[in-house]
């Protein structure tokens, strides 16, 4: 018995838009903790921003890893 998986191209505009909703998130966060951390602004402003960008850092590492082994 042969388990298949959907292939990562199987939904092509969702994947895309997934994908280019992580990067302008991870820019976006990343512009937000810099201008936090040169407001001087709270800790927990910074904490949050940089959870939120490392997030979907992973989330982009993730996606990547997992179509990377269905090509193969």
């Amino acid at each position: 018995m042969t388990t298949t998986h959907p292939k990562a191209s199987d939904n092509s505009a969702t994947n895309s838009a997934t994908h280019t909703a992580l990067w302008a998130l991870v820019a976006v966060s990343g512009v937000a903790n810099l201008v936090s951390s040169i407001a001087q602004a709270p800790l927990v402003v910074n904490l949050a921003t940089g959870l939120v960008t490392l997030a979907a850092l992973t989330a982009l590492g993730t996606r990547h890893l997992r179509a990377r082994r269905t090509r193969f």
